[in-house]
């Protein structure tokens, strides 16, 4: 694996932002070459692979280098419900009481670096540069948890689709500024799953959003972005 593409997403809480910071906690060769010793990259060549399962024992923590992933819940009458999207720089295998609580799969190839979990928490200790790095990951992580709930509890589906789309453009490798076109690696029923919406009612918002000048639908995956408009009408200005 290169040496430069060990990168964790998240931006340090307690600074001001300036509007020039990175998305990504760089990690120095030194700490980058410790995870390598520790951990082995792992590749799946193809989308919808299971990386792990529900209720399977949490063994290993994941960070994902390249590629997407979802990470949903069967609920009791049957419906699936999508917890999370995993983007370059992400850190998943979410466990409780030894066992992950979530089913990870891919959304498109996809490379990983995987550590096994026992011996993880003595790294972390023994790298406590790292082990920031970590703590950081995870108030971020947190942040989003529950900037993600009061979404889904105060904005309507148009508005939380409007929100997911700026979430998205947000990853460089999936959305080209210059241009303004967001490849969603993600199909309209994940999003719905995502959003807590039907996959007719997330279509018909695409619609309306299109018919409002917020974005042009160039495909089904490829839309062509109006962001400052997109953050006016979902209200994230303060996000």
């Amino acid at each position: 694996m290169p040496p430069d593409v060990t990168r964790i997403r998240a931006v340090p809480p307690w600074q001001p932002a300036f509007g020039e910071e990175t998305p990504f906690l760089l990690l120095s060769s030194e700490e980058q070459a410790a995870l390598r010793h520790l951990g082995t990259s792992i590749t799946f060549k193809t989308a919808r692979t299971q990386i792990y399962a529900h209720n399977d024992k949490a063994r290993f923590l994941y960070l994902l280098i390249d590629g997407v992933i979802e990470a949903d819940r069967t609920l009791p009458k049957g419906e699936r419900q999508i917890v999370a999207f995993y983007w370059p720089g992400d850190i998943l295998g979410l466990a409780d009481e030894g066992v992950y609580v979530n089913t990870a799969i891919t959304l498109s190839p996809c490379t990983v670096y995987r550590f096994p979990a026992d011996r993880l928490t003595k790294f972390l200790v023994e790298y406590p540069l790292i082990q920031h790095k970590f703590l950081v990951k995870a108030i971020h992580d947190l942040r989003n948890t529950q900037r993600q709930l009061l979404m889904m509890g105060r904005l309507s589906v148009l508005r939380r689709l409007a929100a997911f789309l700026l979430d998205c453009s947000a990853h460089e490798g999936y959305f080209d500024a210059k241009h303004r076109v967001l490849t969603l690696p993600m199909t309209r029923y994940d999003v719905a799953d995502y959003i807590g919406a039907s996959a007719e009612g997330v279509t018909r918002s695409f619609g309306r959003l299109e018919a409002m000048g917020m974005l042009h639908r160039l495909s089904p995956r490829l839309l062509e972005l109006k962001t400052a408009e997109l953050k006016a009408f979902a209200d994230l200005a303060g996000r």
